[in-house]
């Protein structure tokens, strides 16, 4: 019964990672535009030209999955 519980927890956090992850990578999107984006398991991976330097000049970019 604990087994079926533990399994049934960490489906549920599995889940909810994999939510935050969504939202983070649609909220990058919105704001870089022009950059790809993708989404692998729990890891959002941004690549384009000057991304260092837009994460670095936007504090909306540093905090983003924060504040929910």
């Amino acid at each position: 019964m604990m087994e079926r519980l533990m399994e049934r927890g960490q489906e549920i956090a599995r889940n909810a990672v994999e939510t935050h992850a969504r939202s983070i990578a649609s909220e990058l999107r919105e704001l870089l535009g022009d950059v790809a984006v993708s989404l692998e398991e729990t890891k959002v991976l941004v690549r384009g030209r000057r991304i260092l330097q837009r994460w670095l000049a936007d504090p909306a970019l540093r905090f983003l999955g924060r504040s929910k």
